[in-house]
């Protein structure tokens, strides 16, 4: 309890930074998409009704909607005929991403970071999405989707709101340290998941979401408690991610060698999962294709890594 406690404390101290009033209190529109996605028997028109009652999100849809990756030749109009074009559970992902991306990008001063931060967890999303319609798993790939999508909320809010704090943990991260420990050194002890599942409670949303924030889940035993397996899934992908465009084939292969079992793929299948999600991305905005080709630009300039006499693995700059 006094753990929590000062955890609690530590929170309260890093959100008096921030200003939880600076927060976006989520507007009315996204809250209401959050809470379409999580409803199965939503119709179209009621989809259609929410999305339209922002006109800049409306216009990214329609967008998204008649590229090239979408479009039957038939130019789509209205939210109601997108509908038809791509399905629903689509057109509710597509919504729900533009919503949060747009409150972060209005928000924050770091806009190149920001839109690389969030492409790399689109990608993710969108690999837990694919994957999970691959597996026909006992969970949702829409959940999936989401979950993936928002696991790194923490990550996002520090950019926006103290990016001094961000670089800092970036600089550390560097240097070779982990993440979670290089953040922990920059937020008196706290990580970005704790940071993320605070901010997505206070903003109401669902326990799965936010359980599927931590960074360190349960392996599923025999049974396959399909929970668990999800939250691996999240976190799997959001790794993989960021090892195929930031790490080194040593640090892709670890990965593997942790989640492959549990979840059934192995290395080629992984890098085969992330070239189908580029192809979804790619079409989603131009936004999003800067955020990708900066993604693999960086790709070719690989961190290698060396090995001491002590055996230690360690970075070359």
């Amino acid at each position: 309890m006094e753990k929590n406690s000062q955890v609690r404390h530590r929170l309260l101290e890093i959100f008096s930074l921030v200003n939880m009033d600076s927060l976006p209190a989520m507007s009315d529109h996204v809250n209401e998409l959050i809470s379409l996605l999580g409803n199965s028997l939503v119709t179209a028109s009621e989809l259609a009704e929410t999305i339209q009652k922002d006109y800049s999100l409306t216009t990214k849809i329609l967008q998204v909607v008649n590229s090239a990756y979408y479009s039957r030749g038939t130019p789509v109009s209205t939210i109601s005929r997108a509908v038809t074009v791509v399905g629903l559970d689509t057109l509710r992902q597509l919504a729900t991403t533009m919503a949060l991306f747009e409150e972060f990008v209005k928000k924050g001063s770091e806009k190149h970071e920001i839109i690389n931060v969030f492409t790399t967890s689109l990608l993710s999303a969108n690999q837990s999405k694919i994957f999970s319609k691959l597996k026909k798993l006992r969970f949702s790939a829409e959940e999936a989707y989401i979950c993936t999508l928002l696991h790194k909320l923490g990550k996002i809010i520090i950019l926006v709101y103290l990016p001094d704090k961000y670089h800092q943990i970036q600089q550390n991260v560097q240097k070779g340290y982990s993440e979670d420990h290089s953040t922990k050194i920059a937020l008196n002890g706290l990580t970005y998941s704790q940071i993320g599942q605070e901010i997505a409670t206070f903003w109401n949303f669902t326990k799965r979401i936010i359980d599927c924030m931590d960074t360190d889940p349960v392996k599923p035993d025999k049974g396959q408690d399909s929970f668990l397996y999800l939250q691996n899934l999240v976190v799997f992908n959001n790794r993989l991610t960021e090892t195929y465009f930031n790490g080194s084939e040593m640090e892709l292969a670890d990965l593997i060698y942790k989640f492959g079992n549990t979840l059934g793929i192995n290395q080629e299948q992984a890098i085969e999962l992330i070239k189908r999600s580029v192809e979804v991305c790619e079409n989603f905005s131009a936004v999003m294709r800067e955020g990708l080709k900066t993604l693999q630009d960086n790709k070719n300039n690989l961190i290698t890594v060396t090995k001491k006499n002590s055996g230690q693995w360690v970075r070359l700059s």
